[in-house]
């Protein structure tokens, strides 16, 4: 389901960014092949009054998507996203609830200045309230002591 409300009416071209993965548990061994069918783009025109259903809007939901990691490191990704929310969460409670200095923000971030405390606040916030659906993980990495990169220029890839 999409939802065309904000972007309008207008001619759309859709295709597959990724291959598709058929995960076959038929017999307990939860193998999971690639399917690489032969990308065609499918085009559709949507006019007419554009509204959401409400009672369809949660069918489906974009997911994190996973890149050479087995189910455990899916696993530990998933609870990492979630103690970083709750982390974040707590650490932007405690800067709304102190809006000048203590120690606590000084040995983190250094001299408290109004405008870096709110640029602080905002971003733990705004990872707090980030559901994380829409990043690719990326286990591939296997240089040593190495636990998480963050590509400067795509934000939503680790």
């Amino acid at each position: 389901m999409y939802n065309f409300t904000k972007c309008g009416e207008g001619s759309y071209s859709f295709e597959p960014r990724k291959p598709f993965y058929l995960v076959d548990n038929s017999n307990n061994s939860d193998t999971i092949t690639i399917l690489n069918p032969k990308v065609i783009a499918h085009t559709a025109k949507v006019s007419g009054k554009l509204a959401v259903s409400r009672s369809l809007a949660s069918v489906v939901e974009k997911r994190a998507t996973y890149n050479g990691c087995t189910t455990v490191e899916q696993t530990a990704l998933v609870s990492a996203v979630s103690a970083a929310k709750a982390y974040a969460s707590n650490a932007s409670g405690y800067l709304a609830a102190h809006p000048s200095s203590t120690a606590r923000y000084t040995t983190w971030f250094g001299s408290y200045i109004q405008l870096r405390h709110k640029t602080v606040q905002s971003h733990f916030s705004n990872i707090a309230s980030n559901d994380f659906t829409g990043f690719r993980f990326d286990c591939t990495c296997t240089d040593s002591g190495t636990y998480a990169y963050v590509y400067p220029d795509q934000y939503v890839q680790f």
